[in-house]
């Protein structure tokens, strides 16, 4: 098991796709800790001059309540200068999910292309296994990968705040997690389509449907007459953590939804690789 990880591992790095994905992921790194300090030093006053004009543009209590409801949740994002902000900046991206769903199917796509499931299939490799390992490895992969973005982001956040503090490691842990779960469970759906249709095109387009939230406008009129639809999309759990409202019930009921999301789009390949002729 530990020498297929090994191969696969190595096979995924010297991709172009794999390359060009970590490139744009580093950069989306170096934007959030740019982000942060914009955010929580405000070099420029700019957050300042918007609150006075606001202040001095309301002429009713209604508009005052509206403006102080968005500058609450502006002075929320104010407050990344912590582990746990780090995570709510850098994790809870939509683009940063496609960007793994498309290094996912392209990976899946070559796949194919090459005949590398052919050939291992001549080894007398049980088909199950194969795509359990390939898809094992390329979560790990992307595990690793968020691990490299998060430490860029959190050392130039160091180095660029004017404070930085370090007192919410657990907060950073269950955001973390959470995150790396919803991340996991948008690029193993990626997988799932890319395996079944052996080709990465439509995985992609799927998959862009599924992360910038057109699936969620279903659960969102599901949700008019059973309102425990809303817990199953993936795009709120982000959202929560990027506003930092994830109280532990909601983490518990996040966690079971990631994992019943990653149980079927992983066990659905696996199940198909068991029943379709590798040739």
């Amino acid at each position: 098991m530990i020498k297929e990880l090994k191969v696969n591992f190595y096979r995924i790095i010297r991709t172009k796709s794999f390359i060009v994905i970590s490139i744009l992921l580093i950069l989306g790194a170096l934007i959030s800790s740019v982000e942060i300090k914009f955010c929580v030093d405000d070099p420029f006053g700019i957050m300042d001059i918007l609150k006075q004009a606001a202040t001095e543009s309301s002429t009713t209590e209604a508009d005052r309540e509206s403006f102080d409801l968005i500058f609450r949740s502006l002075d929320e994002f104010r407050t990344v200068n912590n582990l746990s902000g780090v995570v709510r900046m850098m994790m809870c991206s939509d683009i940063t999910c496609f960007l793994h769903c498309i290094f996912v199917a392209l990976f899946v796509s070559s796949e194919y292309k090459s005949r590398f499931h052919v050939n291992h299939f001549s080894l007398n490799t049980r088909p199950e296994h194969i795509v359990f390992m390939e898809w094992l490895t390329l979560m790990i992969v992307i595990v690793l990968m968020e691990i490299v973005c998060y430490g860029v982001t959190l050392g130039l956040s160091i180095l660029m705040c004017n404070s930085f503090h370090f007192d919410d490691g657990m907060r950073m842990l269950k955001y973390s997690s959470l995150a790396l779960g919803v991340i996991i469970a948008f690029a193993s759906f990626s997988f799932m389509i890319a395996f079944l249709r052996k080709a990465g095109a439509l995985a992609i387009v799927l998959s862009s449907l599924f992360v910038f939230g057109v699936f969620d406008f279903v659960l969102g009129i599901i949700s008019v007459w059973a309102s425990w639809a809303g817990r199953f999309s993936l795009n709120n759990i982000l959202s929560g953590i990027s506003v930092n409202a994830i109280t532990s019930f909601d983490y518990m009921i996040g966690m079971g939804v990631v994992l019943l999301y990653v149980v079927i789009f992983a066990g659905i390949p696996i199940i198909v690789a068991s029943k379709r002729d590798p040739y």
